[in-house]
């Protein structure tokens, strides 16, 4: 066999050229058809990686190749020695599956990076929940609103999460989420409109009042008006008062005010306010609350009152007391709205003595009176008590002005042996000074009085009404 290559004599058996190396393939003489097809066949071998350690020795590559037959037909050839074009092939597949592998590795970073920056990403994960939120998936929206919450702390958000909350039926968690963006937004108005809305729902109109009444925004008392229930107003601020009117409460509205007198808490239990409450002396303590239409129930406003009545003072005295030589009318002043009442001696005065209505006549001799004021309410001033002791400077002694007057009455055909005719008071009148002198009948006294000029020892009628002397 001659080598294609150096044109070299190569003896039979040699796989290799002696003289230039090259490889020597024995085949057998076929048509150009089969050697495709042994070529085709050899690619389709390569399709699976070859273990090639059993084939490739340091003599050379050797394989049977199973060639397609005609009928029952096979043929070996002797140097299986893989072509260039097949080596080629092989190469290429790595070579192609080398770069899907670093294809899917580079896709694979790619998607995941792409991936952590979507979860990390603020408005990626708002727009998720808010998708999630309007195809009514609330619980993955709340999922990934709290996972948004966690990446900045933004209204939008917050509201969001109390939106996917309420729509889930959770109010009292979203009632947290909003509280706590009240904390961060106090000025926003819609955080206390999802907040009304939570406790519409759980019928908590007590919630919403005083989720307004904290709030001291009256622009939002005045949005709710409906839950706004505003405390009593008093008549009569608290503090210390003589004889103070009745006490009136008053509120907006067609709601019911209810109250107490003891200091306790007013409920709709209590005494509902029908009218003035009067006060009683010394400490009251009046709380009120006010329940309006919707029966939400107003802050408890309690008012103290300590009543000092207007106690009289006592009546001022006409005379003073003290040795007199001149009598003068006993009597006192006091207001019109007052009554006096009077004792003699030592006895204290009360509202069951004698009423004092006009000035009287001073007793001869000494003599103490005492008198009191009692105001409309009943209350009693302190007594005033005066002592007087009248010494006249007379010409006619007591007694003879006594006699004068019985001879006198028995002049005149009136009998009197059974009347007695006494001295007791002093007056005067002008110039004149007497003795005024009664009448008894037995131990007691008929009503007559007469008069006696100290001086001259006139006799007279007296007039005890008009405080006149009259000459017989």
């Amino acid at each position: 066999m001659q080598c294609k290559v150096c044109n070299a004599f190569i003896p039979e058996g040699y796989m290799y050229c002696p003289v230039c190396g090259e490889e020597i393939i024995i085949v057998s003489d076929f048509d150009i058809k089969i050697e495709d097809n042994i070529d085709v066949a050899a690619l389709a071998k390569t399709t699976e990686l070859p273990d090639l350690s059993g084939i490739i020795n340091k003599q050379g590559i050797t394989r049977e190749i199973e060639a397609p037959t005609a009928g029952e037909d096979e043929f070996i050839v002797p140097n299986p020695i893989l072509p260039s074009k097949t080596k080629k092939i092989i190469a290429k597949r790595w070579i192609i599956l080398i770069a899907c592998l670093a294809l899917v590795f580079i896709s694979g970073c790619v998607i995941g990076g792409l991936s952590i920056a979507r979860y990390f990403s603020y408005d990626y994960q708002f727009d998720k929940a808010s998708a999630e939120y309007e195809a009514g998936n609330f619980k993955q929206a709340i999922s990934t609103c709290k996972h948004l919450n966690t990446l900045g702390s933004d209204e939008k958000g917050k509201i969001l999460l109390a939106d996917s909350y309420m729509a889930d039926h959770n109010y009292d968690a979203a009632i947290a989420v909003l509280f706590d963006a009240l904390n961060d937004f106090p000025k926003d108005l819609t955080l206390y409109d999802r907040i009304v809305e939570c406790y519409k729902a759980e019928n908590n109109s007590m919630g919403i009042h005083e989720l307004i009444n904290n709030s001291n925004d009256s622009t939002l008392a005045l949005r709710y008006s409906d839950y706004v229930s505003i405390s009593p107003t008093f008549s009569l601020e608290s503090g210390t008062y003589i004889e103070p009117d009745p006490i009136k409460l008053s509120a907006p509205g067609d709601g019911k005010i209810y109250y107490t007198v003891d200091g306790s808490t007013p409920t709709e239990d209590s005494i509902p306010y029908m009218g003035p409450i009067p006060l009683e002396t010394g400490k009251n303590v009046i709380s009120a609350i006010y329940i309006n239409e919707k029966g939400i129930v107003s802050d408890v406003v309690t008012n103290s009152y300590e009543v000092e009545l207007d106690v009289p003072d006592p009546p001022e005295l006409l005379v003073e007391g003290g040795n007199l030589t001149q009598p003068q009318l006993i009597g006192v002043v006091a207001p019109d709205d007052q009554k006096v009442y009077y004792t003699t001696g030592t006895e204290v005065p009360t509202e069951s003595s004698k009423e004092y209505t006009a000035p009287f006549l001073m007793p001869l001799g000494k003599s103490t009176y005492n008198f009191i004021c009692v105001s409309e309410n009943g209350l009693v001033s302190e007594p005033v008590s005066v002592t007087y002791i009248l010494n006249m400077n007379v010409a006619i002694a007591k007694d003879m002005a006594e006699y004068a007057i019985s001879y006198q009455i028995m002049s005149t055909g009136e009998v009197n042996l059974d009347k007695t005719y006494k001295a007791e008071y002093g007056f005067s009148d002008g110039s004149r000074t007497y003795y005024i002198i009664n009448e008894y009948s037995g131990k007691s006294s008929t009503g007559r009085m007469f008069a006696v000029d100290i001086k001259t020892g006139e006799l007279f009628r007296f007039s005890k009404e008009e405080k006149k002397c009259i000459r017989f």
